[in-house]
């Protein structure tokens, strides 16, 4: 009897269990759908930025003396296969070639993974779960790498982040942001209402929003697609567990059927022979 209440409670576990992975691969789903949708507008348009800051020239002075900047790109949320753990991997291995290196962590996993390995970190910023979230978290980041870098607390700052390959296929890429190093032009000349300063500014907020938005689009895209595989797997784990688990209740309920009548047909031979 025992036996029996206890593959029951485990059968209704794995039933609890299976309408939440369903509830986040839905929801993963979901946002999936619109970063991947995202993607091709952004990259198009980080594309014509990167053309419009080499056509104007825009150089930015390379500041020796300060330390190199890495900028880890992870998630908050785990359930996604080995997105995080192949991503501060390829982090550890490129802070191992520029140790002194300020580091800077998106994602609470990578925070984690850092902490683990005993690495230090300057900031950490939380990970953008949806699309929607994206131009907050791009801000507070861009902001804070401007002003570090023009406090020559960098010298340049690498990104560490994923490139969207396929629902479940990505790589880990490097993109250097900082410094801007493109042969001085001066197409960029003063209009009777901006200077060319003034314009020279705007430019370069505008290639630094966009192209960290891109990069956190890429990764966020491919965090969803992992993690639609990542629950496919888990669904598939606990069905097959959850049959096993039925087939064994039905198995110890059958045997205690027959023992129940074992017992009632030993019961009635021995009132018998009373």
């Amino acid at each position: 009897m025992m036996r029996e209440q206890q593959l029951a409670k485990r059968s209704r576990t794995l039933h609890t269990l299976d309408e939440a992975v369903s509830a986040m691969k839905s929801l993963s789903a979901h946002h999936f759908l619109l970063a991947r949708r995202s993607l091709k507008p952004a990259r198009e348009y980080r594309s014509e930025i990167d053309k419009l800051i080499l056509q104007i020239g825009l150089h930015q002075p390379n500041h020796r003396t300060g330390p190199t900047g890495i900028l880890l790109v992870t998630s908050d949320l785990g359930l996604c296969g080995d997105f995080n753990s192949r991503l501060t991997r390829f982090a550890i291995d490129y802070l191992g070639r520029h140790p002194g290196s300020r580091f800077y962590v998106v994602g609470r996993r990578g925070r984690m993974a850092m902490e683990k390995q005993s690495i230090h970190y300057e900031q950490t910023y939380l990970a953008p779960a949806s699309v929607d979230g994206l131009p907050l978290g791009v801000l507070s980041i861009a902001e804070d790498i401007v002003k570090e870098y023009s406090q020559h607390k960098l010298s340049s700052l690498t990104v560490v982040s994923a490139r969207f390959e396929g629902a479940g296929r990505f790589s880990a890429i490097l993109t250097q942001l900082l410094p801007i190093i493109t042969k001085p032009r001066q197409t960029v000349v003063a209009t009777p209402y901006q200077s060319r300063r003034h314009l020279l500014e705007v430019a370069l907020r505008e290639y630094l929003y966009v192209t960290i938005y891109e990069l956190l689009l890429d990764s966020l895209a491919a965090e969803h697609g992992m993690r639609l595989i990542a629950a496919e797997s888990a669904r598939k784990w606990i069905d097959d567990t959850h049959q096993t688990v039925q087939r064994q209740l039905s198995a110890v309920r059958r045997e205690n059927s027959t023992q129940e009548v074992l017992d009632i047909v030993s019961g009635s031979r021995r009132i018998k022979k009373v």
